[in-house]
């Protein structure tokens, strides 16, 4: 696969009545995290530290262009419903947008936080950030 812009990537997150929901058109930045927490083992005698495997995490910090004209179909209308309903979301990350042969990330996610950014010399801005909520995230190419 060779080097794709980054402007490629989609976004898809389940609203609460299920449908999935095309986040991309006011997205400007992703960072996907999956990251595993090892515990030590290390005993007596052992010269180097020592791990077992542990526990799998997944993290989005997503950063969007605030609408206001926004609605329940509109990114700050559906992070209103996650955080006022806990809902867990379905969420589908395309790094590399609809393109034969590039992965697509599926995770049931849950919102941990959400911020509207407002520069006095700039654009408004919604930050919000997703934490798996359960299960595993599943990794597929695009057919």
């Amino acid at each position: 696969m060779g080097k794709l812009h980054g402007s490629y990537g989609q976004l898809y997150l389940d609203d609460q009545s299920g449908t999935c929901q095309n986040m991309s058109s006011d997205t400007q930045s992703i960072t996907f995290t999956r990251s595993k927490n090892n515990p030590e083992a290390t005993t007596f005698g052992n010269h180097t530290v020592q791990r077992i495997d542990g526990l799998r995490d997944l993290t989005m910090d997503i950063t969007a262009i605030f609408d206001s004209s926004a609605s329940t179909t509109e990114i700050t209308g559906l992070l209103d419903e996650m955080y006022a309903g806990s809902l867990v979301a379905r969420a589908q990350y395309f790094p590399a947008g609809s393109v034969s042969g590039c992965p697509v990330y599926t995770a049931s996610m849950r919102l941990s936080n959400y911020a509207n950014n407002q520069p006095v010399d700039g654009i408004v801005t919604v930050n919000y950030s997703l934490q798996i909520a359960s299960g595993s995230m599943t990794s597929a190419c695009i057919s």
